[in-house]
This record gives C-alpha cells, sequence and structure tokens, in this order.
C-alpha cells in the first residue's frame, strides 16, 4: 500500500513538474479527450500474483497409536521409527491401567512384505515405584501380502530378578487375516502363555499357607479374528477365542477376547 501511495505521489508530481517546465503547454490547444480508459487498462501491467503458501509436509518419521481392551484392562501403546543411517530404529512406550509402563526398542528390517523387529525392552511399575520386569528377547514379525496378512508377536518377560513372587514367562500372539475385499479381513488367531519358574505366593500374611505357581503352559488360547479398514490410517481388529487351560479361565469363564484400535501417522 505504501509503495502504491508513493507511486502515485510520484506520477502526480511529475505532471506538475512537467505543466510548469514546459510553457508552450498553456499555449496549444485544448487537450484531446483522454484515451478510453479500457484500453489503458488493457495495457497496465497485472500486479503479480502472491505465492501460494506452503503445503504442511506429511512426517518424515513413520509413527503409530494403539490401545488393546481385553482380560488385562486397556492397554495403550504409541511408537514410532526413527531412521538413524543405514538404521531403522523402532521404539515404543506401552502402558497399562494397573500402573506399569514399557520402552522397547530395536531395529526394523523390511525385506519386501515382510518386516522383521527385535526389540528389548524395560518394564517399571509406577505404583510401587519400583522395576518389573526386563523384557527380553522380543521378536515382531509382520507380512503384509495382499490379499494375506500376517502378524506375530513372541517376547520373554522376567521379573523374577526384582521381585521373586513374580513370574517369568514367554508369550506369543500370532494371527493371520485374508482379505476377501480390500477393507475387510478374517482368519485364525492363536495366543500362549508359558510359564518359566516356579513361584511362592503367600495368599494370606497372617497364615502359614502358602500356593506354589508352577512352571509350564499357563495359557493357550485358540479363535478368529476380525480385522476392518476404519478411515484413513486407521484399523479395528476384533478377536474371540477359547482359553483351553484352567488356571487362565477368569471366573471359569472360557471365553477370551480383545478389541485393538491401531492408528498410523
Amino acid at each position: 500500500m505504501m509503495e502504491n501511495d508513493m507511486r502515485r505521489s510520484c506520477s502526480a508530481l511529475a505532471c506538475v513538474v512537467g505543466l510548469l517546465a514546459s510553457p508552450a503547454a498553456w499555449a496549444q490547444d485544448p487537450a484531446a479527450p483522454p484515451a478510453d480508459p479500457g484500453a489503458a487498462a488493457a495495457a497496465a501491467p497485472t500486479p503479480a500474483a502472491e505465492p501460494a503458501a506452503p503445503e504442511p509436509q506429511a512426517s518424515q518419521i513413520p509413527s503409530w497409536f494403539r490401545f488393546d481392551a481385553d482380560s488385562l484392562g486397556l492397554q495403550l501403546w504409541a511408537g514410532a521409527t526413527h531412521q538413524v543411517g543405514p538404521i531403522s530404529l523402532s521404539s515404543d512406550i506401552y502402558l497399562t491401567t494397573l500402573g506399569t509402563a514399557e520402552f522397547d526398542i530395536g531395529p526394523a528390517f523390511t525385506m519386501g512384505p515382510v518386516i522383521l523387529n527385535p526389540m528389548v525392552g524395560f518394564s517399571f511399575n509406577f505404583t510401587t515405584m519400583q522395576p518389573a520386569a526386563l523384557v527380553a528377547p522380543q521378536l515382531f514379525t509382520f507380512v503384509d501380502s495382499k490379499p494375506v496378512y500376517f502378524e506375530s508377536w513372541i517376547l520373554g518377560s522376567f521379573s523374577s530378578m526384582f521381585d521373586e513372587s513374580v513370574q517369568n514367562y514367554v508369550y506369543t500372539r500370532d494371527f493371520l487375516l485374508y482379505y476377501p475385499i480390500d477393507d475387510f479381513g478374517i482368519g485364525p488367531h492363536l495366543e500362549a502363555t508359558l510359564d518359566l519358574n516356579e513361584v511362592t505366593l503367600e495368599d494370606d500374611p497372617s497364615t502359614a499357607g502358602v500356593d506354589v505357581d508352577e512352571s509350564g503352559l499357563a495359557s493357550l488360547q485358540v479363535g478368529g479374528v476380525l480385522g476392518l479398514n476404519y478411515g484413513t490410517g486407521n484399523k479395528l481388529l476384533l478377536y474371540l477365542g477359547y482359553e483351553t487351560q484352567e488356571e487362565s479361565q477368569i471366573g471359569g469363564k472360557k471365553l477370551a477376547g480383545r478389541f485393538t484400535f491401531v492408528h498410523n501417522f
């Protein structure tokens, strides 16, 4: 605006100076009528368009958010993969409603449709303010080869080094989805927990009675899972299974299930 005002001022000043500097102008015939304003407008230079605002760029760090709701309550995850030189380094934070928080980290190897992600983790209980477990080794396998998707979790959790009354175990979760259409998949699901050590648990400190929690197969669930693409970057998983091990049948109920929501950024 200031520049336009200055240009208009300079033009008016130039006209005044021209008239004052040219006495012959007073002796000339009356000035010809002004030119067609439309032609003058057409001859005027078109003002340059303002540059468009740059569009926000998508994040260069692939990340995700997830929650599970099952017999363990609500569990939350958030994770990302950073490129560190030639290495894709994955990490995640895992939170439970029981006051436990876990941090996991490890490289991710991509081979076509297959991703292998070995990790190690450490768990801390913020209710007791004590270390909870060393969660290692871990191996996550993902195979996305349309129309088939496969996912496998294998991990060990070792707590007895911090608390002798807590059991060490190996856990696996595996499922296969077949997508007859792009946004809906269905397939089998298997998960199991293997206890690694025997622990002595005092039921009541006022008594001398104790229970021994034995090692061996603690949980074996077989069932099915549905996968549903639920908007851009979103996926729902619905799992329903049967618990074959009596000691893991909560309240005598043999059914097991899980609701999962995942969002990828």
